[in-house]
Protein backbone atom coordinates (compact mmCIF):
# COMPACT_ATOMS: atom_id res chain seq x y z
CA UNK A 1 0.00 0.00 0.00
CA UNK A 2 0.88 3.60 -0.36
CA UNK A 3 2.02 5.69 2.22
CA UNK A 4 -1.22 8.22 2.25
CA UNK A 5 -3.89 5.04 1.51
CA UNK A 6 -1.76 3.10 4.77
CA UNK A 7 -2.47 5.82 6.61
CA UNK A 8 -5.78 5.97 6.04
CA UNK A 9 -6.58 2.14 6.91
CA UNK A 10 -5.47 2.99 10.68
CA UNK A 11 -8.39 5.52 11.13
CA UNK A 12 -11.29 3.47 12.29
CA UNK A 13 -14.12 6.26 10.73
CA UNK A 14 -13.63 7.84 7.22
CA UNK A 15 -15.27 11.00 6.03
CA UNK A 16 -17.05 11.08 3.20
CA UNK A 17 -14.69 12.31 0.96
CA UNK A 18 -11.96 9.98 2.00
CA UNK A 19 -13.93 6.94 0.55
CA UNK A 20 -14.98 8.84 -2.19
CA UNK A 21 -11.46 9.46 -3.14
CA UNK A 22 -10.45 5.86 -2.36
CA UNK A 23 -13.39 4.24 -4.63
CA UNK A 24 -11.91 6.91 -7.07
CA UNK A 25 -15.69 8.06 -7.42
CA UNK A 26 -17.07 11.61 -6.86
CA UNK A 27 -18.41 12.30 -3.25
CA UNK A 28 -22.06 12.50 -4.46
CA UNK A 29 -21.91 8.76 -5.51
CA UNK A 30 -20.66 7.40 -2.29
CA UNK A 31 -24.08 9.54 -0.60
CA UNK A 32 -25.86 7.12 -3.12
CA UNK A 33 -24.67 4.31 -1.88
CA UNK A 34 -25.46 5.16 1.46
CA UNK A 35 -28.93 6.00 0.64
CA UNK A 36 -29.63 3.25 -0.79
CA UNK A 37 -28.43 1.40 2.15
CA UNK A 38 -25.24 -0.23 0.54
CA UNK A 39 -22.78 1.56 3.23
CA UNK A 40 -23.58 1.73 7.03
CA UNK A 41 -22.49 5.08 8.23
CA UNK A 42 -22.36 7.10 12.00
CA UNK A 43 -23.53 10.70 12.49
CA UNK A 44 -23.36 12.34 15.94
CA UNK A 45 -26.77 13.57 16.91
CA UNK A 46 -27.44 17.57 15.88
CA UNK A 47 -24.67 17.02 13.18
CA UNK A 48 -24.67 16.96 9.48
CA UNK A 49 -21.35 15.50 9.42
CA UNK A 50 -21.68 11.88 8.00
CA UNK A 51 -18.51 9.13 8.99
CA UNK A 52 -18.27 5.48 7.57
CA UNK A 53 -16.79 2.87 9.14
CA UNK A 54 -13.44 1.08 7.88
CA UNK A 55 -14.15 -2.42 8.42
CA UNK A 56 -17.34 -1.19 6.22
CA UNK A 57 -15.11 0.19 3.48
CA UNK A 58 -13.48 -3.05 3.57
CA UNK A 59 -16.12 -5.09 3.11
CA UNK A 60 -18.01 -3.32 0.49
CA UNK A 61 -14.68 -3.76 -1.14
CA UNK A 62 -14.85 -7.06 -1.32
CA UNK A 63 -18.49 -8.11 -1.77
CA UNK A 64 -18.42 -5.86 -4.96
CA UNK A 65 -15.41 -7.02 -6.37
CA UNK A 66 -14.91 -8.63 -9.20
CA UNK A 67 -12.33 -10.89 -10.41
CA UNK A 68 -10.76 -11.49 -13.79
CA UNK A 69 -10.82 -14.77 -13.33
CA UNK A 70 -14.80 -14.67 -12.62
CA UNK A 71 -15.15 -18.08 -10.93
CA UNK A 72 -13.72 -16.58 -7.14
CA UNK A 73 -17.36 -16.36 -5.99
CA UNK A 74 -20.51 -18.29 -6.50
CA UNK A 75 -22.66 -17.12 -9.60
CA UNK A 76 -25.94 -16.37 -8.46
CA UNK A 77 -29.20 -18.69 -9.64
CA UNK A 78 -30.97 -17.83 -12.54
CA UNK A 79 -34.50 -19.29 -12.52
CA UNK A 80 -35.90 -19.76 -15.90
CA UNK A 81 -39.55 -19.72 -15.89
CA UNK A 82 -41.54 -19.98 -19.35
CA UNK A 83 -43.99 -17.36 -20.00
CA UNK A 84 -47.56 -17.33 -19.10
CA UNK A 85 -50.92 -15.38 -20.66
CA UNK A 86 -53.12 -14.74 -17.92
CA UNK A 87 -56.04 -16.51 -18.55
CA UNK A 88 -58.98 -14.10 -17.49
CA UNK A 89 -60.13 -12.33 -20.42
CA UNK A 90 -60.06 -8.04 -19.41
CA UNK A 91 -61.09 -5.33 -21.37
CA UNK A 92 -58.88 -2.95 -22.65
CA UNK A 93 -59.58 0.87 -23.10
CA UNK A 94 -57.30 3.14 -24.83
Amino acid sequence: MEGKEKDLWENELWTQNEVAKYFRVVSGTIKNWRERGLLRYWRAPVSSSVLFYRDEIRDFRDKHTISMKGDDKPKAEIKKVKPSVSSEKKEWRI
